[in-house]
């Protein structure tokens, strides 16, 4: 009975604030898909919390009370643009000295089960890198298998082969993909990479290329497409990305401009392509001096890229924002609710064009983790991101690994480990 009383005390005496609650992760006022994994969240300073939820329509209503405050409700609004079921990342440790253990990874949305594809057990504990998928399609993938006997994984239905791309076509290895809607071809950059490190502390890497070009692989023929114009010495081209219906291929170039880093400032580009060739020149669709564009993504006439000072790798970049092109009229803005102090860089658009998911340093400044935000085509707006769910909030905190290249998919992707070690046997 007293035990009883005095709770009641408290609950009487409980200050009352119009203030939300400074909670981790922060899902504050976002929107997020119907049937989504359950939002758990903790106090930003780790006080022990009490929630308590109500539903009114599509929005739920949180309030939290902690410490002898009860905060303001906050809602988070439910929406009925379907997202994808799955996303496909790669796991690694975000220092640049070495790593250990690599791992491909997929992600139910509607849970918290994560399961592995693909680890680098696989290939003796080689570097496994750029997974993509057409279309979103769980039966058809490529990632690269770095080391001795590396080369590019192909996965298609059953079918689990390894091509060395530099064997079959004009001495070119591939790097960062993208697969054609029609399913045949693939674009890759071919690029040799350097680093350079500072000493000032501020940024403490540069990854950079000394070469670059675009080659598409034809899988039917296995044989590589290759255009004099996106072949040269003097531009640097990379991150190839495919409009809707194959026609166009947007890329990344810069003038190469020699050995220093801050010297290189990607322009975004594009050449049209048909029937297995490219066709006509290339055109520059948008340049700006002072900065670079990096990982070009279209959905519904609308380009997402982003936005650094200089250079070609924006992981590094703590000011790399995300920024949107109308390729209907050219319009640029700065996708302001997406941004933050600090990094945000590669991205991925839902089937639908309804959802982003990208990657964003904007907790510690050191690891990557996902988020994710909806948007409207009507307004042209993004809703106010939120970061991955998981079983316990501090499982993002804890977690020391960076999630790299996140991609929707369409479906669970089947455990391939046993066949892709029996190609490296």
């Amino acid at each position: 009975m007293i035990l009883v009383l005095a709770l009641m005390s408290a609950c009487v005496n409980m200050e009352e604030s119009q203030d939300y609650p400074e909670i981790f992760p922060d899902y504050v006022g976002v929107t997020v898909p119907q049937g989504m994994a359950p939002l758990h969240f903790e106090m930003k300073d780790g006080t022990r919390c009490r929630v308590q939820t109500t539903v009114a329509g599509d929005t739920t209503w949180y309030k939290v009370s902690a410490a002898g405050v009860s905060y303001r409700a906050f809602p988070v609004i439910t929406s009925h643009d379907a997202i994808d079921p799955y996303i496909a990342y790669r796991l690694i440790e975000p220092g640049y000295e070495s790593w250990h253990t690599l791992s491909i990874c997929q992600r139910e949305l509607a849970s918290f089960k994560e399961t592995e594809i693909v680890t680098n057990k696989a290939n003796g504990q080689g570097c496994i890198n750029c997974h993509n998928f057409p279309g979103g399609d769980p039966s058809r993938m490529i990632f690269h298998a770095r080391g001795k006997g590396g080369g590019t994984v192909i996965i298609d239905g059953d079918c689990v082969r390894l091509l060395n791309i530099a064997g079959v076509g004009p001495r070119k290895q591939g790097t960062y993909p993208s697969w054609h809607p029609g399913g045949r071809y693939i674009a890759f950059s071919s690029n040799v990479t350097k680093q350079s490190f500072a000493v000032d502390g501020r940024q403490p890497i540069e990854v950079y290329d000394t070469s670059s070009d675009l080659i598409v692989l034809d899988l039917q023929t296995d044989s590589v497409i290759t255009c004099p114009s996106l072949c040269t010495e003097d531009e640097l081209e990379t991150f190839p990305c495919w409009s809707e219906d194959g026609g166009t291929l947007y890329y990344c170039s810069a003038w190469n401009a020699g050995p220093e880093p801050g010297d290189l400032h990607y322009r975004l580009m594009s050449i049209s392509f048909s029937d297995g060739a490219f066709v006509g020149e290339p055109q520059e669709i948008w340049a700006d001096e002072a900065s670079s564009v990096s990982f070009p993504r279209v959905k519904g006439g609308k380009l997402l890229f982003t936005r650094s000072a200089y250079g070609t790798f924006p992981i590094w970049h703590s000011e790399a924002d995300l920024w949107m092109l109308d390729l209907a009229d050219g319009s640029l803005r700065e996708a302001t609710e997406l941004n933050s102090p600090d990094t945000e860089s590669y991205h991925s658009w839902s089937s639908n064009g309804r959802w982003v998911v990208f990657s964003s340093r904007r907790d510690d400044g050191r690891y990557t983790r996902l988020y994710f935000a909806h948007y409207d085509p009507e307004t042209g707006c993004f809703g106010k991101p939120f970061m991955l769910p998981q079983r316990k909030a501090s499982h993002n905190s804890l977690r020391l690994k960076s999630y790299n290249i996140p991609e929707f998919v369409l479906g669970p992707v089947a455990d391939r480990q046993k066949e892709i070690s029996e190609l490296f046997d």
